[in-house]
């Protein structure tokens, strides 16, 4: 049989990485795809494990980069070649990989099918095993093959006898094993593993089935399943089998099998619009092992956040009913399927952030909360688990609590004046009438703004005035300055003018124009 020449593609981007494995049909050019990997140090464990002829790698990459890799690879395996992948900019980079032994190098931005192919051919010739090794030419695409660009997305001409003959029966359906905490060699061995059980479960049913292994992308291991209907009970039991097993042998991994099918072309829209939504959803189900999408029961009315009420309690400082309706909302969250992951960390990271906003706003003592929001913002971010999520928004909550009810309170007389103030800034106010409305003594007053406040009552008064306007500046642009200006309390025109400029540096219409 004559040998191909095995090929590892390393590159940070995993698009990159699929375009030049769906490039050609190596197969038949004399080559097999053995791997792929995001960087060095994942390379390394599919060298250790496949021994590739020709690694095929980017330069600059996260965790080990192609330098690096190419010392490495050579130092322990100097009949391996190595065909570097560069961008314009990259070249000094490039010519250091020349002294660790690259065989060749190839930009980016000019990568072709003819190209490639001509770089690989020459640098097999290097290779004593595979010297002497001339194109293919046409040859009957395996099914092996076709399967992967079926699922990958990519029209393909096959014969419907041949690939039915290899898989008979009526239906089909996709099973995936999700493991994207996985290093590349743990994958391939958790890969093997899953082939084994599947094997062994498929033995013991009593209708039969046929299961292909699909090529693993992005830290999943997918399979297909090919049934009779009779079978659909049973490829259910397989899933749970499979989780069992896993968690009984300490793996890491997620099942989740697809909607029965009966249209084989049909296998790209169910991996990438289907059941990847399933695996994005583990997010919601932290203790579930598997997933099947048939068993799956319709979700009740969905739920929303109503974020204008929630900042209008924040800004009358009904902190406790605004924090129970956050509580509330993010622990009805655990079991939901009508929920986007991401859209649910930005919309808690915005409304945390508000509370510390209203927090600082109405004076309370919330610094040591704020210098840690970042802190808070990352770790929703990086969350798995939406119980994980909970604890850290319960955590927010108790803390801004303590700002408001415990030792880090403000005075609540005087949050009551700054509220009051905030509520009334087109109404014309004086520290006497403010003072006069809430019992205290004018100069009391104004010497308890200047220690609590960090500015006198009018210095306070004007910038809440004048963010007021910027704001009417931005989203009101058929109001005139002038109503502007008595919008947030300044019946004179000039004055308003001229407090702006002091400060923002620049006049109301200027402003608005840079808007």
């Amino acid at each position: 049989m004559e040998a191909k020449g095995r090929i590892l593609v390393v590159d940070d981007e995993m698009l990159v990485r699929q375009g030049i494995i769906h490039l050609l049909n190596w197969e038949s050019e004399g080559f097999q795809i053995v791997g792929e990997a995001a960087n060095g140090k994942e390379a390394l464990d599919l060298v250790h494990l496949h021994r590739p002829h020709i690694i095929l790698t980017d330069i600059v990459m996260p965790v080990m980069d192609g330098t690096e890799l190419a010392k490495v690879v050579k130092a322990m395996y100097p009949d391996i070649e190595i065909v570097v992948l560069s961008s314009f900019g990259e070249f000094e980079y490039v010519r250091s990989t020349f002294q660790s032994g690259v065989a060749d190098y190839m930009l980016k931005p000019k990568l072709d099918a003819d190209s490639l192919l001509a770089v690989l051919h020459k640098t097999a010739q290097r290779i004593p095993e595979l010297r002497g090794m001339e194109l293919a030419g046409e040859s009957k695409h395996s099914l092996d093959y076709i399967l992967d660009k079926l699922i990958s997305g990519y029209s393909i001409p096959y014969d419907r006898q041949e690939l039915t003959s290899a898989l008979p029966y009526s239906d089909f359906a996709l099973l995936i094993g999700d493991a994207q905490q996985l290093g590349s060699a743990t994958l391939q061995r958790s890969e093997e593993w899953a082939e084994a059980v599947i094997g062994a479960g498929v033995q013991q049913m009593q209708s039969p089935m046929t299961v292909r292994l699909l090529s693993h992308q992005d830290g999943q291991i997918r399979f297909l399943l090919n049934l009779d209907p009779e079978a659909k009970a049973d490829a259910a039991r397989l899933v749970r089998q499979l989780a069992e097993a896993g968690a009984s042998s300490g793996r890491s991994l997620f099942f989740a099998l697809s909607r029965f099918f009966t249209d084989i072309e049909a296998m790209h829209e169910v991996y990438a619009n289907e059941i990847m939504q399933i695996v994005n959803h583990r997010f919601f189900l932290s203790n579930r092992q598997y997933l099947i999408l048939d068993e799956l029961k319709e979700q009740g009315e969905s739920v929303s956040f109503d974020m204008e009420a929630f900042n209008a309690g924040l800004n009358r400082q009904e902190y406790p009913q605004a924090f129970e309706r956050l509580r509330s909302y993010v622990q009805s969250m655990p079991g939901r399927m009508d929920m986007d992951m991401f859209a649910l960390k930005s919309s808690l990271g915005h409304s945390l952030f508000n509370i510390i906003v209203s927090l600082l706003h109405f004076h309370y003592e919330a610094a040591s909360l704020d210098e840690s929001k970042y802190e808070y913002f990352r770790s929703i971010h990086e969350a798995d688990h939406i119980t994980d999520v909970i604890a850290l928004v319960e955590k927010f909550l108790n803390e801004a609590m303590e700002c408001v009810t415990g030792k880090k309170a403000g005075s609540p007389a005087f949050q009551k004046i700054l509220q009051y103030i905030d509520e009334h800034l087109s109404e014309p106010l004086t520290l006497t009438e403010v003072a006069k409305l809430f019992h205290f003594n004018a100069s009391y007053l104004s010497n308890y703004f200047a220690v609590h406040n960090k500015e006198g009552f009018n210095e306070y008064l004007n910038r809440l005035r004048i963010d007021k306007a910027c704001e009417l500046l931005r989203d009101n642009p058929a109001l005139s300055i002038a109503e502007i200006g008595s919008k947030v309390g300044y019946s004179d025109h000039s004055y308003f003018t001229k407090v702006f400029r002091k400060l923002k540096g620049i006049s109301p219409s200027l402003y608005r124009k840079n808007q």
